[in-house]
This record gives C-alpha cells, sequence and structure tokens, in this order.
C-alpha cells in the first residue's frame, strides 16, 4: 500500500486536517498510512522539507504532498499503483514545454506539490543538503528564505542519480488551491495564481470552494 506525508505549517493545518486528509480517506486511503509533518519550529520550507525527509523509514517509498493542494478523483487509484521510482503528478507555467510522460532527468517538472519519492533517495538528499549546502555561499539566500527546496532535489539527483527514470504524469492528480485558503506563505510578491495546466476535475476545485464558503458563514 502506498505511503504519503504531507507537508505543512501551523498556520495550514486546519485545512490538511478538515479537508485534505478527509479526501485521502475518502478514496479508501488508510489513515495509518498518512503522516503529517507540521513545521512547529518554523524552520521554513527547505528546512523542514529536509528534516522531514529524515524521518522516512530507510526502506519504501512515499508520496509527498504540500498542504495547499487538493487532489483528483483518481489520486488514490493512480498513486497506489505507481511506487516506483520518481513519479511527478503536478505541471504548472514554471515547467515550460516540458512534456508528460517517461522522461529524461532534465525534463522532470518541479512538482514538489506532489512528487513520488523513494525513502533511500529522499533521506540521502536530506543528508547531501544538510551535509554540503549549508554554509554554501552560493546557496545562502535559499537558507535565509527557507524556499528552493525542489530545485537542490532536482540538483541532487543529478549528481547522484543522473539516469533515474522519471514520470510526469498527464493528467495531473493535484491542483493549487492555495489562492482559497489564505494565498501563498512563501512569496508575498506572487500576484498570479499557480494552477495545474493539466488538470482534469475541475469539479472538485468548485466543491471545494463551496465548502468553505458554507464554512466562513
Amino acid at each position: 500500500m502506498a505511503k504519503y506525508m504531507i507537508h505543512t505549517m501551523p498556520k495550514r493545518l486546519w485545512y490538511v486536517e478538515q479537508y485534505l486528509i478527509p479526501s485521502l480517506l475518502q478514496q479508501g486511503i488508510y489513515k495509518n498510512d498518512i503522516i503529517v509533518y507540521n513545521d512547529i519550529d518554523k524552520q521554513g520550507n527547505l528546512k523542514a522539507c529536509m528534516n522531514a525527509y529524515l524521518q522516512l523509514p530507510e526502506e519504501g517509498s512515499t508520496w509527498h504532498l504540500q498542504d495547499d493542494v487538493v487532489i483528483s478523483h483518481k489520486f488514490a487509484e493512480i498513486t497506489c499503483r505507481l511506487d516506483k521510482d520518481i513519479v511527478c503528478g503536478f505541471k504548472s507555467v514554471y515547467d515550460g514545454d516540458k512534456p508528460a510522460g517517461q522522461v529524461h532527468l532534465s525534463d522532470m517538472w518541479f512538482s514538489f506539490l506532489c512528487i513520488h519519492i523513494p525513502n533511500k533517495i529522499a533521506r540521502e538528499c536530506a543528508e547531501w543538503v544538510l551535509r554540503y549546502m549549508i554554509g554554501n555561499p552560493i546557496y545562502k539566500e535559499w537558507w535565509e528564505k527557507g524556499t528552493n527546496d525542489d530545485m537542490l532535489f532536482k540538483k541532487f539527483l543529478e549528481q547522484h542519480y543522473s539516469d533515474i527514470a522519471v514520470l510526469n504524469l498527464n493528467p495531473n492528480i493535484v491542483d493549487h488551491i492555495d489562492y482559497l485558503i489564505g494565498g501563498t506563505v512563501n512569496s508575498s510578491k506572487r500576484i498570479k495564481q499557480i494552477r495545474s495546466e493539466l488538470w482534469e476535475d475541475e469539479d472538485v476545485v468548485e466543491n471545494l470552494e463551496k465548502m468553505l464558503k458554507e464554512a466562513d458563514k
């Protein structure tokens, strides 16, 4: 059975507990297969991500979800079936014309909203980042802002797993809905909504929006 880790912070825990986890359970995913990593120490996205990776068991693999997504109708079906190597479940405008399907590492999407990673690789990435990136002046700004975990992960793969198989999923299995739950918490300068470019379940987003409006009444 697939395993899942949701990366969140206290500000977004309400959404994870009241909406995201229930949606996973409704599709038949077991609660014991879901881990929530809550950044209660305000480490920032980058440090919290790497520390979360270090908590994973050495064996197996995990689907990693951010706390501002909704899942597609076939999310559980697809994630339970695809449990090997790197699988990217989200594509945005930032990925340009990188194709879907089995691709070379250079065409891997920046899919940290939803990505499958073997635990061994995730743990090795965290150890590499914490050993070689902390104190590196090139990445000082990243550490200070707590961002770019996806870019460091790709740099790690390029150095240590350059031939790894990567699967970019079409259609996407999550969409980005931060604009419905308070907006971005990482970049106050970003105005444009970043949505999936390969999303087919718009009714899921519409239903969530209705539920959130009802809850506000």
